[in-house]
């Protein structure tokens, strides 16, 4: 196998709503949602409303190309088997759906990575210094959780000489927190690959709850 240059798996979730509508069909009034991250000693809020969707097919500007898809479905075929990592056993997972929000955040951070040559942790935008809860949100994924849920935002981090999706996945694997970030019970994710003058870099991002 081809030397593959991993990022740690950033795992985390808490989160507060003020403003929420009651019961019925979602409402377009303002929620104010509050996310607690205590990887990085961090909270922010953002608005939404309680109509927010994820949005299952690709942005404009933002293309899924055949090796992104590709990625996503080995990923899926991982988490439909279930397995031993590292750092446990894990049953088999739902499938990750493709969310355009997401896809836009990885593949953001991934022309930023590939432009730099680097892979930098733990996973600051070198730019503006944003985590990756926040960058996922800044994309446009600003989904209203259920009260008292644990919510996950991940991000795992690939980088090497034109790595397929079956090498990554292998090296993800091997490591005790991107094997156990594959098997997250959670549905939301997407996968970004960008070539730089310096290999690939893959960004794996997911986000939910149970």
């Amino acid at each position: 196998m081809r030397r593959v240059k991993l990022g740690a798996a950033v795992l985390l979730g808490a989160l507060g709503l003020t403003g929420c509508g009651g019961g019925g069909a979602p409402s377009a009034e303002p929620v104010t949602v509050t996310v607690q991250d205590p990887q990085y000693g961090l909270s922010f809020e953002y608005v939404t409303t309680a109509a927010f969707t994820p949005q299952r097919s690709a942005l404009p500007d933002f293309p899924q190309s055949g090796q992104e898809r590709a990625m996503l479905e080995a990923i899926n075929a991982e988490r439909a088997r279930g397995g031993v990592c590292p750092s446990g056993s894990f049953p088999p997972a739902r499938p990750l759906q493709f969310e355009a929000h997401l896809h836009r955040a990885a593949t953001l951070y991934g022309r930023e990575l590939a432009a730099s040559g680097r892979m930098d942790l733990p996973h600051r935008s070198r730019a503006d210094n944003r985590v990756p809860s926040q960058r996922m949100v800044d994309a446009g994924y600003k989904p209203v959780p259920p009260s008292r849920v644990q919510w996950v935002f991940g991000e795992s981090l690939a980088a090497g000489d034109q790595m397929s999706p079956a090498e990554v996945v292998a090296a993800w694997r091997g490591s005790p927190a991107h094997c156990a970030a594959l098997f997250e019970h959670i549905a939301d994710g997407a996968v970004a690959r960008v070539d730089g003058p310096a290999g690939t870099y893959w960004v794996l991002n997911i986000a939910g709850w149970e």
